[in-house]
């Protein structure tokens, strides 16, 4: 398979996500709206899986194969679990030093199911786009 550019629907993702993280820090929107962080790592997973995808599929960086839906879910889903779960360490370190205590584990699950969820909506949207093409 020939190499593909970056896609620009992930450029504007991770721009569209950095802009609404930057109000969402502003204004409190984590605290004001407690549901808020369900779009945000949705989102997250869905832009960490698609650039996963994007790399090992399309980059030309990779041996090509044909793009099969075990593999393509695999490399999605590790993805969106991989970079989400540093995050939670991350966010876990920041709320330690800044209030005190971490969130729990409740929390932490809840994130990284919806890093999942997007993960999958990004392996999805890959193999019915190419699946029609082979």
């Amino acid at each position: 398979m020939q190499a593909r550019p970056f896609p620009q629907i992930l450029v504007f993702l991770v721009v569209a996500i950095a802009i609404t993280q930057i109000f969402a820090e502003s204004y409190y929107w984590y605290w004001l709206m407690r549901w808020f962080d369900m779009p945000m790592h949705f989102a997250g997973g869905l832009w960490v899986a698609g650039v996963v995808l994007w790399w090992r599929f399309f980059s030309g960086r990779c041996a090509s194969a044909p793009i099969a839906i075990k593999p393509l879910f695999i490399w999605a889903v590790m993805g969106a679990v991989g970079i989400g779960a540093l995050w939670e360490v991350y966010e876990a370190g920041v709320s330690y030093l800044t209030v005190g205590h971490m969130n729990d584990m409740f929390d932490t699950f809840g994130d990284l199911v919806f890093d999942i969820l997007g993960g999958l909506m990004a392996a999805s949207i890959v193999y019915l786009r190419t699946s029609n093409k082979q």
